[in-house]
């Protein structure tokens, strides 16, 4: 109850401090509100620009299973329709896929258009502080809560003055039934149904919102007669959070985000009736696989005219999910500082980090995780020559607990990350540029583990240089590449060697280019001795300012030299794009 009540007073400040930094005669609501809708009809009755697109992919393999569906075809639209002074983007896609033809003219092709088709289509309509959503959209309200999942509904986003309000309501997964006419078993996913309310006060600098986030699985949109009852469960999902950020002084920035997550992984478990009281229990019922646990995100930083320094906290604990995100770590803990400055009237630019990391936050694990991070960058920057140094550090020490009463295996394992990226022009001038880039890495894993048998170090070496001549009197470019690439595992090392040339000539100028390009790879190692050839062909074609095409081939071929001549295989892929602006 006391950290609460410290939780509480935290927010009550901070909002003060909000509402004090905040010019109530700038923003002036009320004039705002009353001419709403003064200048609605100052503009164009109806306009609308906007481009549409159609691309195709075909494929083709010899001696080898397809590695990619033959045919694929989309199409897809991104429209700006403007009805006075109200603003609509509009944007769609429709794709499909075959997998046994290579070409769009086949009966299949037609016959599978439904069953393999990807359709997205949404609107965002707004004007002044009110936009609203619908379609296959996505909205963002705070990292640990609903972070630009797309889902499929209607949404709503008002910002008068200081009020901040969103919402939202529609479906985030589509119902995946079982396939038994497929060779391997399709994951079977229920209609997942969701809403989430944002209220807040503040502008993007200084703000404090409270979020509710809630997600729960539909269980008449499945075939029970083919559903894996041991595997597919009906999740149900409340979160409760308050995200905050706020603009001290004009170089203090401080941002913090407590976040409280109830998720049940079975909704058909029987309900705890006498379980204690959460603060997700209005939104979510508590039954014998729910979950409750939190998440924190809180950093300060100081932006100085010479240097910045930051400091941040992350602690997400297991199992802390919420549906409304994709996908984030959790069972973790992270501490860390951060320092920037320039040297050298800022030809010089150093950013240093370093902090800890450790997991295992509740002791259940069989294993603890502490890391120490540390990176530097340096970059330097004066006329033609441009320089960046990257350097990381991460060791991490693992105790494995083999047994709690007898022994446990402790190892150190050190993660080291190197590199160099140069950029030089040379003669610069009005006619012609040349430029030589330099790209140098070298990662390593070094471990000290009591077990030999368990050890397994790694070395990984990275080079590219490469040269481009760029004439400017001339239809001509031209560049050439040589790189080379060594993984090597507990002394076998996988090496591979290249070499790249390409050509581009303008033959109409602003409407049609020609670029080839080529490269051929040597590998050797542990097995391994092949040679692959891949050229590339692309043509843009600007007919005029409406409409442009593009082509694309692709040739890859293998020879392996240490095995038979099946292991050859040929690959050739082929790209049509065509867009129309208006």
């Amino acid at each position: 109850m006391k950290h609460l009540v410290n939780i509480v007073l935290f927010f009550l400040l901070l909002l003060s401090t909000i509402v004090k930094g905040q010019n109530l005669e700038k923003v002036n609501i009320k004039k705002s509100s009353k001419g709403f809708f003064t200048d609605l009809i100052d503009a164009d009755p109806f306009s609308i620009s906007g481009n549409l697109g159609l691309n195709l992919r075909s494929y083709t393999a010899n001696n080898i299973e397809n590695r990619q569906s033959p045919f694929i075809w989309y199409l897809n639209s991104n429209l700006n329709v403007n009805i006075y002074k109200i603003r609509i983007p509009i944007s769609a896609i429709v794709s499909t896929q075959n997998q046994t033809v290579s070409h769009p003219f086949h009966q299949e092709t037609i016959d599978n258009f439904k069953r393999n088709r990807f359709t997205r289509i949404g609107a965002s309509p707004y004007y002044k502080w009110v936009k609203m959503h619908f379609g296959h959209r996505s909205m963002n309200f705070s990292p640990l809560t609903m972070s630009n999942h797309v889902f499929f509904g209607a949404g709503l986003e008002l910002n008068p003055g200081l009020f901040r309000f969103a919402g939202f309501y529609g479906r985030m997964a589509k119902t995946e039934p079982r396939d038994l006419s497929l060779f391997g078993y399709n994951q079977q996913v229920f209609s997942r149904k969701a809403l989430g309310l944002k209220v807040g006060y503040g502008n993007n600098k200084n703000f404090l919102d409270l979020i509710l986030f809630k997600a729960n699985d539909d269980p008449s949109t499945l075939n029970v007669i083919n559903q894996d009852s041991t595997k597919i469960f009906q999740n149900e999902n409340a979160v409760l959070a308050i995200n905050s950020k706020a603009n001290l002084f004009k170089r203090v920035n401080l941002n913090l985000e407590i976040a409280i997550s109830g998720f049940t992984k079975n909704a058909v478990d029987p309900i705890i009736s006498d379980a204690e009281f959460k603060i997700q229990n209005f939104a979510l019922t508590q039954r014998t696989s729910t979950v409750y646990r939190k998440a924190i995100n809180a950093g300060v930083t100081f932006n100085g005219d010479l240097f910045n320094l930051g400091l941040a906290y992350k602690r997400i604990e297991p199992e802390y999910r919420s549906l409304g995100t994709y996908f984030f770590n959790n069972d973790l803990e992270n501490s860390t500082a951060n320092l920037g400055f320039s040297l050298f009237s800022k030809k010089i630019r150093i950013n240093a980090t370093g902090g800890l990391q450790r997991n295992n936050l509740f002791g259940e694990k069989e294993s603890q995780l502490t890391r120490t991070i540390s990176s530097l960058n340096v970059n330097y920057a004066q006329n033609k020559l441009n320089v960046g140094l990257i350097f990381s550090n991460y060791a991490s020490d693992i105790s494995y607990v083999l047994n709690p009463d007898l022994d446990s295996l402790n190892a150190i394992i050190v993660t080291r990350n190197t590199s160099l990226n140069t950029t030089y022009s040379i003669g610069e001038s009005e006619s012609s540029k040349q430029i030589i880039s330099l790209i140098l890495s070298l990662q390593s894993v070094a471990d000290d583990i009591e077990d030999f048998n368990r050890s397994s170090e790694s070395q990984m070496i990275n080079g590219i240089l490469s040269y481009r001549f760029l004439p400017n009197d001339s239809p001509w470019k031209y560049n050439a590449m040589i790189n080379y690439n060594q993984n090597e595992i507990r002394n076998i090392a996988i090496k591979r060697t290249g070499f790249g040339l390409g050509i581009e000539k303008v033959l109409i100028k602003d409407k049609l280019t020609v670029r080839v390009n080529s490269n051929y790879y040597i590998s050797t190692g542990e097995n391994i001795n092949n040679k692959t050839l891949n050229l590339r062909l692309s043509i843009p074609f600007n007919i005029n300012k409406k409409h442009k095409i593009n082509f694309g081939a692709i040739f890859l071929n293998r020879l392996n030299s240490t095995s038979s001549a099946n292991a050859d295989f040929q690959e050739f892929t082929s790209v049509l794009n065509y867009t129309y602006s208006f």
